[in-house]
């Protein structure tokens, strides 16, 4: 899918991330640190979105060479999804799921 933003909605998403950021520090670092984790797994932050957010993850589900590394990452997600604070970052890429998880994911980091 190709999701075309504008600068203001890029802008709105910043200051979102700033407010994570500054409100809920641990959680936002712990947002970022999966992120970083899909990242050096080579995953895409459509998929990471999508399991964040318990949508389908048919059509970006990453070919897995390593079930165990694959385990883990599963694991790092389910963490963050019991986190205190989850409700927040739910609330981000809900909020802003029209720019994309991709481009939300980009700005984090």
């Amino acid at each position: 899918m190709i999701v075309s933003t504008n600068v203001q909605e890029l802008q709105n998403v910043q200051k979102a991330i700033e407010r994570l950021q500054k409100e809920r520090p641990a959680q936002f670092q712990q947002f970022k640190n999966i992120i970083e984790l899909t990242r050096q797994l080579q995953y895409g932050f459509q998929y990471l979105g999508c399991l964040l957010m318990d949508e389908s993850i048919s059509e970006f589900q990453p070919k897995v060479e390593d079930s165990y590394v694959q385990s883990i990452f599963q694991r790092e997600v389910n963490e963050l999804k019991k986190a205190h604070a989850f409700d927040q970052v739910k609330e981000l890429l809900a909020t802003y799921k029209e720019v994309s998880y991709d481009h939300i994911c980009k700005i984090v980091l």
